[in-house]
């Protein structure tokens, strides 16, 4: 009993030398990383940002191009569905599930292509908040426009190579945009609620160029915090400046 009793005062005053939070580490977020279509590199790409978010300790991704993952007995084990897709069409099943999923308080993500897929849904279009109408390419300027946001808090703009997708904005979307291409203005990130959940898409990412820029891969990383509720830290790979290094 005695022996008993000095282990379990050991093992109390090791937890309570811990650093603070350490104990308390959060679980990984579980993402969904759903890919696939015509027109777009869907399968060397994905892996860059995979990679880019599994190293960073607080992400768990599974990439697949199963959409029956979105059906309710199956999204609910993740807690972000990521898209990076094209064209196609969704069941009922697959609509209601991840439609509930997201407003119920858990996150969606989408890259570039995402919003031109599903066009047989209007719940989707609702949910992403915009549907792509067009697009030109070349090098453009990404321009933060507001820092007021936990999500851009700290980001400055940047250059890229990348498709300049253009949207038609859902009539009951509220969207928050907080990055602007330049020239022109159009929303190249941007964030909304869905019910209790929350949504983040950048029209960005056609090509390896892209995928391969720092500055997109730190947008993504910030999103990817902010659609799963947590916050963002303080590093290198969020890219936070506006905050002191600990």
């Amino acid at each position: 009993m005695r022996k008993t009793l000095v282990c379990a005062v050991a093992i109390a005053l090791v937890v309570m030398l811990l650093p603070a939070g350490a104990a308390r580490k959060p679980k990984p977020v579980k993402v969904l990383f759903l890919v696939g279509g015509a027109f777009h590199d869907y399968k060397s790409l994905p892996p860059i940002l995979a990679d880019k978010l599994k190293a960073t300790g607080d992400f768990q991704v599974t990439i697949t191009e199963d959409r029956n993952e979105l059906t309710a007995s199956k999204i609910n084990k993740y807690d972000v569905a990521l898209f990076y897709t094209q064209g196609g069409e969704m069941t009922p099943d697959q609509e209601r599930g991840l439609t509930e999923f997201v407003k119920k308080g858990k996150g969606w993500a989408g890259i570039h292509s995402a919003s031109d897929s599903f066009a047989n849904s209007d719940a989707y279009w609702n949910m992403v908040g915009g549907r792509f109408s067009g697009h030109g390419g070349g090098d453009f300027h990404v321009k933060i426009v507001t820092q007021r946001l936990d999500v851009s808090r700290g980001l400055t703009g940047f250059d890229i190579n990348d498709e300049t997708y253009d949207h038609k904005f859902h009539k009951d979307a509220k969207i928050i945009a907080f990055a602007r291409r330049e020239p022109g203005g159009e929303p190249a990130a941007w964030i909304r609620f869905y019910g209790e959940g929350r949504v983040f898409f950048t029209g960005l990412g056609h090509g390896q160029p892209a995928w391969e820029n720092p500055a997109f891969q730190k947008l993504m990383i910030r999103g990817m915090y902010w659609a799963a509720g947590r916050e963002i830290p303080c590093n290198d790979t969020t890219g936070r400046t506006d905050c002191c290094a600990k």
